[in-house]
């Protein structure tokens, strides 16, 4: 009897723990598979292509670690050493300038990469701005009154970029040089798997043949409001270090 009870109870101490086992594949199954889902759904930025800048490449979009990399390439700039920097009163974001490596690991210039935090715009310091030009006073594009409703930041250390944020706009102005017969006119939408995301613009030189820059804004109510950015942007947390 005591042999026909132990061997009773050996049977229900191995049902509980292959139920056990298997309550928690079961959990693991399923986070995987929502994991699966929300990598199908939003991992890949399919960012379309803008318009030529002599000597640029970029800007392109991407997310890392729940911020979202603005990059611009330099080709006729070339830099022996790097430096990242923080972005004033945007305790979150940063600016890297850099030399910038082909795939071959060979020189391609020089890089300029901003890493923002959507959550750095989001206090009441950024609630209510002024309104600003562009970094030489003249007015701004896409506005209709040549002005943008927010804070400039400017970085000498970074290129002497001009950083623009409010609670609506992020985004920065980097100084450049043109070729005096490039006159055409570059102005075009950020386009991220079909979707609006931002402006960039060629700033031409003035009447001096000065303040040639190029000019990028993104709009963070088309951010805030998009499900599956805002999703990559969870996601891209749990794998810090990839790149989407």
């Amino acid at each position: 009897l005591k042999s026909a009870i132990f061997s009773t109870e050996k049977v229900v101490y191995k049902l509980s723990d292959d139920l056990f086992r298997e309550g928690e594949f079961m959990k693991l199954l399923s986070y995987l598979l929502l994991s699966a889902f929300l990598f199908s759904a939003t991992s890949c930025l399919n960012q379309e292509g803008g318009q030529y800048i002599p000597g640029v490449v970029g800007p392109t979009v991407n997310i890392q670690n729940g911020k979202i990399l603005l990059t611009v390439e330099l080709e006729n700039i070339d830099l022996d050493a790097g430096i990242t920097l923080p972005i004033r009163d945007m305790k979150n974001s940063t600016v890297t300038v850099g030399p910038a490596l082909n795939g071959d690991l060979s020189s391609a210039g020089t890089m300029v990469q901003v890493a923002f935090d959507l959550s750095d715009v989001e206090s009441d310091y950024f609630q209510v701005v002024p309104h600003e030009t562009l970094p030489d006073g003249r007015a701004f594009p896409f506005t209709i009154d040549g002005t943008l409703p927010a804070l400039a930041i400017n970085v000498p250390q970074a290129k002497d970029m001009t950083f623009y944020a409010s609670k609506d706009v992020f985004g920065f102005f980097l100084p450049i040089s043109l070729p005096p017969e490039f006159a055409a006119s570059v102005s075009y939408k950020i386009k991220i798997n079909g979707e609006n995301y931002g402006v960039v613009s060629l700033v031409h030189p003035d009447s001096n043949g000065q303040g040639a820059g190029v000019l990028l804004l993104l709009t963070l109510e088309d951010i805030r409001s998009n499900s599956d950015f805002k999703k990559l942007i969870k996601l891209s947390k749990r794998n810090k270090s990839k790149v989407y």
